[in-house]
């Protein structure tokens, strides 16, 4: 089933290299045949959930998925496979100005073979709002604000806040289609490039579920203005009307 991982979790301090095979259901989305540019998460054999906003003036034939990716460095890695991408579902809701609904889907130019490193994530349940729970973001974005780019996918655990905490630290409206997570002291948080990408969390089956995607923040890891993220279990049946296609 989906969300399972071979490799046994450990503790994770500020933001470090995953291991490969961790997150097998990651996906690099590129430009310019090999460019990295945003992050997705595979939610079916042939289905990526990523943000709406990494999609802006961009079309199906500008973007690649790559799955079973780890170390960019390393181009002799035979588990990577890359797919076209024919079909783009953008909420129909997705406002540029606010990112609200930032939430997309991209269908492959054909199934994907599942195995160790390459798998699907769980979708989260439709209840919970998960706070001061502790989840996962990775992805291969830049380590600091207007820093470089990590070519091997890092991981860095984050609480979810309470949801007025977080109202309270940005002026425009924070809706309850998203959800926030950083260290409350700063420092641990997504950052430019990370976009698209997701924020799971472990089931109490054991099983990793996408229960965010990275859509927007003020710079990075800063104090007290946390990353925000499309709360995805309040999209649950728009990502079942448009992974079916």
């Amino acid at each position: 089933g989906c969300g399972v991982s071979t490799v046994a979790r450990v503790r994770i301090v500020d933001g470090q290299p995953a291991e490969p095979k961790e997150w097998p259901w990651m996906v690099a989305l590129l430009r310019d045949r090999d460019r990295h540019f945003c992050g997705g998460v595979l939610i079916t054999d042939l289905h990526v959930l990523t943000a709406a906003h990494c999609l802006h003036r961009m079309t199906a034939k500008d973007i690649r998925v790559r799955l079973g990716e780890y170390d960019f460095t390393r181009s002799n890695e035979t588990r990577v496979q890359n797919f076209e991408v024919v079909d783009i579902r953008v909420h129909l809701n997705f406002s540029f100005e606010t990112y609200e609904n930032d939430i997309a889907i991209l269908k492959m130019d054909r199934q994907t073979a599942f195995n160790s490193y390459i798998w699907p994530v769980c979708l989260p349940p439709p209840g919970p709002d998960f706070e001061n729970m502790t989840a996962i973001v990775t992805g291969w974005g830049t380590v600091s604000y207007g820093g470089p780019t990590s070519p091997v996918l890092m991981e860095v655990a984050v609480p979810v806040w309470n949801q007025g905490r977080c109202t309270s630290r940005y002026t425009q409206p924070i809706m309850d289609t998203a959800l926030c997570a950083a260290a409350y002291e700063g420092g641990k948080d997504s950052c430019q490039g990370d976009s698209g990408g997701p924020l799971m969390l472990q089931l109490e089956s054991g099983r990793w579920a996408a229960v965010g995607i990275v859509s927007w923040g003020i710079r990075c890891g800063e104090p007290n203005t946390p990353g925000i993220y499309t709360r995805v279990n309040r999209y649950l049946q728009w990502i079942v009307e448009n992974a079916v296609f």
